[in-house]
């Protein structure tokens, strides 16, 4: 309720505003069809007595042309209200709707930066504490065996290294809004590319965690490498969340000799249909924030959508039965053969010449 207070009173006062209105308009479209037809009744009736004194059969008039013509009258200013109405109507009701989802998306947007600035919070206090306790161990006791320095400060770049990387992440969605993005596009291995992400990310993000790599060599993207790595990383941290610790994410890169799949699976909680279409907008995440066990800030998907439709491809999520999910990632690649590969090594020209 108060994420919704703020909004609560003008909108009160806006949809009962929006009733009067209608209930007016409705009674005066009624009133003035009421009167028309009473009208009508009055002059009919009125020509009857007329036909009457005259020594004519008061139902002629039915057949007569004046009758006619005005009921023909009549049956246009009826319509003529009833459609102006409908179109009043109509406007009301959309410019209704469009207030009402503005509203809605102004109560998402709120909630979601909320939740944003707490798991944002949450995200920095935890390398920056590893950070400061490893200095300020080896500041107070720098008699440590050689070791335990190592380790301290082995685990204090590792701190450093996921503080830069949500920093990147942020950055970069801010470029990304504000189209400012600049990339650096470049034809590189990105077969290579994932077998070191995924040993990066065992040795830091994943430790004792299982990554399964089933990687096809030697597939070849044009696009900015770094951008690319991000898309790869962030997709495997994604599963790394949400997937259960005892449980491998499988990562899969495979080619048709046209685009690259780049796949990622878990056997996490799944994704309701519902929220598929969500997932990748920016600070959004399923659950509430107070609630949520796993951490994030609602920038990864985000970001590997946004990438990918930069590098020409496309990302899409289905079920991975019985559970957890498969996140595809589709970009346009070359594959360079293995024999080609030797000819190159042996004959540098060989390339250029093929």
């Amino acid at each position: 309720m108060p994420k919704f207070k703020q909004f609560f009173r003008p909108l009160v006062i806006f949809y009962v505003l929006v009733v009067y209105v209608v209930a007016c308009f409705s009674w005066w479209t009624w009133f003035h069809i009421n009167n028309l037809q009473t009208i009508f009744d009055i002059t009919v009736e009125k020509e009857k007595v007329v036909y009457k004194a005259n020594n004519l059969n008061p139902d002629e008039v039915l057949n007569a042309a004046t009758y006619k013509n005005a009921h023909r009258d009549l049956v246009a200013k009826k319509a003529m209200i009833l459609a102006e109405g409908f179109v009043f109507l109509l406007i009301i009701g959309l410019a209704t709707y469009q207030l009402h989802t503005g509203i809605q998306s102004e109560i998402m947007l709120n909630r979601q930066q909320r939740n944003f600035l707490l798991s944002i919070t949450h995200e920095l206090k935890s390398p920056v504490a590893g950070i400061r306790l490893g200095l300020e161990t080896l500041l107070k006791r720098g008699n440590l065996d050689r070791d335990i320095q190592k380790k301290l400060l082995n685990n204090s770049l590792k701190d450093a290294d996921r503080l830069q990387a949500l920093v990147e992440n942020i950055l970069m969605a801010a470029k990304i809004e504000n189209q400012s993005i600049s990339l650096s596009p470049d034809e590189f291995d990105f077969s290579q590319l994932v077998e070191e992400t995924v040993q990066k990310t065992k040795d830091t993000f994943a430790i004792g965690r299982q990554i399964i790599a089933d990687i096809t060599p030697d597939i070849y993207v044009n696009g900015d490498r770094m951008a690319v790595a991000s898309i790869v990383i962030n997709l495997i941290e994604n599963a790394l969340k949400y997937s259960p610790a005892d449980k491998p994410v499988l990562v899969s890169l495979k080619t048709d000799s046209k685009q690259a799949f780049f796949r990622v699976i878990d056997n996490g909680p799944g994704v309701s249909d519902k929220e598929k279409g969500k997932i990748f907008k920016k600070f959004y995440r399923i659950g509430n924030e107070d609630t949520r066990k796993t951490k994030g800030t609602g920038l990864g998907l985000y970001l590997v959508k946004q990438l990918t439709e930069i590098h020409n491809g496309s990302i899409r999520v289905t079920d991975n039965l019985p559970d957890g999910c498969i996140f595809t990632v589709t970009l346009p690649c070359e594959v360079i053969p293995e024999e080609l590969l030797i000819e190159t090594l042996v004959n540098p020209d060989a390339g250029q010449t093929a």
